[in-house]
């Protein structure tokens, strides 16, 4: 990456150095003693006016990417305060969450209160209900979380900025529903556009946008170390003793953008590679994969519907994953089950989550007796699979069906495959950071259906047999067939 005019001058020789500075203008001078941007960033930081639509700005943790977004929206405002009507224009940043969005984005260190407190530029904030900025000639920078994908519906935006994309619920949904059809202000001389600042990790969007070739996406990488002048000696020793030389050092520190870390189990080509549009007909029987959330409100019930076929071919049909836990969850659960008309409920056996059963039975019967969900007298059709053994030799055998193209996703599921894809045993710790409550859902259920698969009869004629050969799979193999549920 390049060096900023800050470096650039503080290498040259006295006198060189010397010279520049008595060539500046009083203004540039202010400029210069206030570390503006055009003074500070590097050149890839700054972005131009191009034709494009997008900028995405890939890079490992503080490589400046919050800064760099905060200098661009207000340079935004600035430039773009009225739409041809003479309307005041209106600007967005969208991260995970609202408290991000103000503690980062707005009064971080790198937030926008400092950018615009240093260029002595007047506004006025609101911290309430949502954190807004108005300038004298009103318009506004608004903020918002990405929590609900409408974010930005019936909004007339100048500007985006999203930060950290990878990590929100809906990145790909929020974007193409809320987000980029909001995108529409009519302003003189140019055209909305969105900045996307974030460490990569292997989602759909991402990659989408990087692939772009028409000129729409400004792909923007960096670095860690890029940035090690305004960063901590200690920070950057421990992160490169942590992570150097390791795949997840590539993303975390050099932003590369890796379509599977080391150690992960499914990758993204094979997801779109063996994705179908519909589920065939030759059905043997459909389960609904649970993993349950704890006992927060926030916290999920991974919920995934899986079907196998006559080929021992599994189909992802639905990802009915919730946010709860316990009745609530347990009911939907159940009502997942009578929707798709499924077979059976598959939970981990594990002593620490014992409770679950209970709860889940409790609930068959309320709904049974009670809402004539099930038929009365039914039990629940309730099955386990043992936990005997760790995450990763679990997902192992699920994960190569999928490269043997037997696992298919059923049209597209972003929350559920951007899991699969960013899961890895190995590195990631279990925390509300990274949680994989879809993935051992869809884990618990291929893993019963596998089990099943070898539970096969098959019927042959007995005057075929012989001791020398065993049975002729000829003329005399019937080819009936059990299959077990």
């Amino acid at each position: 990456m390049g060096l900023s005019i800050k470096d650039l001058v503080a290498s040259l020789p006295v006198e060189e150095r010397e010279a520049w500075v008595h060539g500046l203008t009083p203004q540039q001078l202010k400029e210069v003693a206030r570390d503006d941007w055009w003074f500070t960033g590097r050149p890839e930081q700054i972005l131009d006016e191009g034709s494009w639509f997008v900028a995405l700005y890939l890079a490992g943790r503080g490589a400046g990417k919050s800064r760099s977004g905060s200098e661009w929206l207000v340079d935004r405002v600035l430039k773009y305060p009225l739409d041809r009507a003479g309307v005041p224009t209106e600007h967005l940043i969208i991260a995970e969450t609202l408290s991000d969005a103000r503690l980062v984005n707005v009064e971080g260190p790198s937030g926008l209160i400092n950018v615009l407190n240093r260029r002595e530029i007047a506004y006025r904030y609101y911290k309430a209900p949502k954190p807004m900025i108005v300038f004298g000639n009103e318009a506004k920078i608004h903020t918002s979380g990405a929590d609900n994908p409408d974010t930005a519906r019936g909004m007339n935006l100048t500007s985006a900025l999203m930060d950290e994309i990878i990590k929100w619920k809906s990145p790909r949904q929020t974007w193409l529903e809320g987000i980029m059809p909001a995108l529409r202000s009519d302003i003189p001389g140019d055209h909305p556009r969105a900045f996307i600042t974030t460490t990569p990790k292997p989602i759909d969007l991402l990659f989408e946008l990087v692939k772009r070739t028409d000129g729409s996406v400004h792909v923007i990488r960096g670095a860690t170390f890029d940035n090690s002048a305004n960063l901590s000696p200690q920070m950057l020793a421990e992160m490169k003793l942590r992570y150097q030389g390791t795949t997840l050092g590539r993303q975390e520190l050099y932003g590369e953008l890796i379509e599977t870390v080391d150690g992960a189990i499914f990758g993204r080509t094979n997801l779109d590679l063996y994705r179908v549009e519909e589920v065939p007909d030759h059905i043997v029987t459909t389960v609904v994969g649970v993993d349950p959330g704890q006992t927060g409100t926030a916290d999920e019930t991974g919920i995934v519907v899986v079907a196998r076929d006559v080929d021992n071919h599994h189909y992802v049909l639905a990802d009915a994953t919730i946010q709860g836990a316990g009745r609530p969850a347990a009911l939907h659960v159940w009502r997942v089950l009578a929707a798709w008309g499924a077979d059976a409920v598959v939970v981990e056996d594990n002593l620490g989550k014992k409770w679950l059963t209970t709860v889940l039975e409790d609930a068959f019967a309320e709904l049974r007796d009670k809402q004539g969900l099930f038929e009365a007298g039914t039990r629940p059709p309730l099955v386990t699979v043992d936990s005997k053994i760790g995450k990763t030799l679990r997902a192992q055998p699920v994960g190569m069906r999928l490269e043997q193209g037997k696992l298919h996703m059923v049209g597209s599921f972003e929350q559920l495959e951007n899991q699969m894809v960013s899961f890895d045993p190995t590195h990631t710790p279990h925390s509300r950071e990274s949680v994989d409550d879809r993935v051992d859902a869809l884990v618990h259920a291929c893993r019963h259906l596998m089990k099943a698969e070898k539970r096969r009869a098959a019927f042959v004629d007995p005057s075929q047999y012989s001791l020398d050969r065993g049975y002729a799979r000829n003329d005399g193999f019937y080819g009936l067939t059990f299959l077990g549920n």
